[in-house]
């Protein structure tokens, strides 16, 4: 039976946590697959606490104390994990009815490298939808909706992680790099035309934040680096492997 895992890094996302690994674990699955969901918390007592009283089919919770960010956490745990496709996904978001179902049956093989992700709906703290400014300068309009996909919320086989190796252990905007490694590599990839997840825009959010977000000085410093990968990759250099970072966890329980 092939098994999915949702792999969620939480930092600060105490008053949504509960919301968002309530919609993974109602997600239905194509017949004969199976999921778990790993909850990475990223050195936050407050999220742990939300975390551990919560009662849910296939949640693992592991805390991390030192303060790794997302990337590295989600490293640590698809290394330690055995699954057939591994998926990221942000604690601040919420998946909406098939999301999950619509991805994994679009995979040709779950033995063969393939991306999928979906179309999203930016939402505000309330569940309000709101134009959301994006990476390009442009926005979404008044109802959110977003018709293309975003970096940061993907789904994969096990082959993509083989190839590509990991995400690099940066503090944001290692998705992007991720997701350039993997187009230059020749990863398929599908985008399923539908508004699947609700998306969170937040001042503590990574894309928004005046130290992290889209205009920010480290941000602009790791979009440079993703810029000249890929002038390395359009000459003809191949796309790095990168070995994966990981840090060490303590596990926090598992509820059945």
């Amino acid at each position: 039976m092939p098994i999915v895992t949702v792999i969620v890094a939480a930092r600060d996302v105490a008053g949504w946590l509960g919301h968002c690994l309530t919609s993974i674990a109602r997600q239905r699955l194509p017949p004969g697959w199976r999921s778990q969901i790993v909850l990475g918390i990223d050195a936050c007592t407050a999220t742990l606490a939300v975390a551990s009283g919560l009662r849910l089919p296939g949640l693992t919770v592991q805390y991390f104390p030192k303060h790794v960010g997302p990337y590295v956490i989600f490293n640590s745990i698809a290394c330690a994990i055995v699954s057939d496709v591994l998926v990221r996904f942000d604690a601040d978001d919420v998946m909406l009815d098939g999301y999950l179902e619509s991805q994994l049956t679009q995979l040709d093989s779950i033995s063969k490298p393939m991306i999928t992700q979906t179309w999203s709906i930016y939402i505000d703290e309330h569940y309000r939808t709101v134009a959301a400014p994006l990476a390009n300068g442009t926005s979404t309009p008044g109802n959110g909706r977003r018709a293309g996909p975003s970096d940061g919320q993907i789904l994969m086989t096990r082959g993509v992680w083989e190839r590509l190796g990991s995400f690099r252990p940066w503090w944001f905007h290692a998705d992007t790099e991720f997701m350039q490694r993997a187009i230059w590599c020749g990863v398929p990839r599908k985008t399923i035309p539908q508004f699947l997840y609700l998306r969170r825009v937040h001042p503590n959010s990574l894309t928004q934040s005046r130290a992290t977000g889209y205009q920010s000085g480290p941000r602009s410093f790791y979009a440079k680096q993703i810029t000249q990968a890929v002038r390395r990759y359009a000459l003809g250099t191949r796309p790095e492997f990168v070995w994966p970072a990981i840090a060490v966890c303590l596990p926090v329980g598992q509820t059945k």
